[in-house]
């Protein structure tokens, strides 16, 4: 095993990651008696200032890992780097609250030229979501306006924080609802990308698909749901069509990992359509996997850990 790549995986143990959490538990404290042994005042507005600087350098030592990628830097650097300067349940964090914002832009997209060789295959009809967030907008306006007529003169502050707060809040609350609409399921060249609105994705490479049929099931549940060896995407409390796959694949979601399943049932409005379309495909495919593409955004892929935009063009 070489060298770069045992350390890699040395570094990555629970254990030793586990220390790498917890280590500010010392970090802080010392740092705090090493500023006092200095002789340096520590006030709040210091503080903030060097809070805000080491967050802001952070930030940008992690957008330089990403943009560059596993191509230069190699998967197992890359992920011992990631994972230092920033826990994975904030990267999934991030990268999911980025996939809602970016819902407008792709919306927009979508009103475009529309790609020959993708089919999409909605499951929104029939659903509430968007009726439910928009008329919670009025509601929540009014609210805030009260709140900052309420708040004394002198909260320059808080009367500023508060609507940026609340327009931040309709935003994504709105992403939300335009989730289904914006993200259905999509059959591009050999493989099928199911989805559940921005944050459930898998990805399906048509030759692992050993049977797909129509399969009608009511879901108690709202969201996403596992069973052994499969996952469900409902959408109005039901799923439609149930495919069997050869080999496991890895579903995501949005802040744990990715779940492996070998059957995966999924909503749909049109599951005839989806099924002969499927059936097409298969026919005619000739088994090989599909080049990547190349050039500016082929090489900047790895940009979807955190943003959808890269990859879902």
């Amino acid at each position: 095993m070489p060298a770069a790549e045992h350390r890699s995986r040395t570094l990555m143990r629970p254990r030793v990651r586990r220390i790498r959490r917890w280590s500010f538990l010392v970090t802080l404290p010392g740092g705090y008696l090493l500023a006092r042994g200095f002789g340096i005042e520590l006030t709040l507005e210091r503080g903030l200032r060097m809070g805000i600087a080491v967050a802001l350098l952070d930030l940008a030592i992690l957008l330089t890992v990403v943009l560059t990628g596993s191509r230069l830097l190699g998967r197992e650097r890359q992920a011992v780097l990631l994972d230092f300067l920033m826990h994975p349940l904030a990267r999934r964090a991030i990268r999911g609250e980025a996939r809602m914002l970016w819902t407008y832009v792709r919306g927009f997209r979508r009103r475009g030229a529309r790609r020959r060789d993708r089919a999409e295959f909605t499951y929104h009809r029939g659903s509430s979501e968007l009726g439910f967030a928009l008329a919670l907008i009025p509601a929540v306006l009014a609210e805030g306006a009260v709140v900052h007529l309420l708040l004394p003169d002198g909260w320059f502050w808080p009367k500023l924080a508060l609507p940026a707060v609340q327009a931040y809040g309709l935003l994504m609350l709105v992403a939300w609802a335009l989730g289904p609409r914006v993200y259905p399921h999509r059959l591009t060249g050999g493989t099928l990308e199911l989805r559940l609105g921005q944050l459930y994705v898998a990805r399906i490479p048509i030759g692992l698909i050993d049977r797909a049929e129509r399969r009608t099931e009511k879901v108690e549940r709202a969201g996403a749901q596992w069973r052994t060896g499969e996952a469900l995407l409902p959408a109005r409390g039901r799923v439609d069509v149930r495919l069997v796959l050869s080999a496991p694949i890895e579903v995501e979601r949005p802040l744990g990992e990715p779940v492996a399943v070998s059957m995966i049932s999924i909503a749909v409005d049109d599951p005839r359509s989806l099924l002969a379309e499927l059936d097409e495909r298969r026919t005619t495919s000739t088994g090989g996997e599909e080049r990547e593409a190349q050039g500016l955004v082929g090489w900047l892929a790895p940009v979807a850990d955190l943003l959808d935009a890269a990859t879902a063009s």
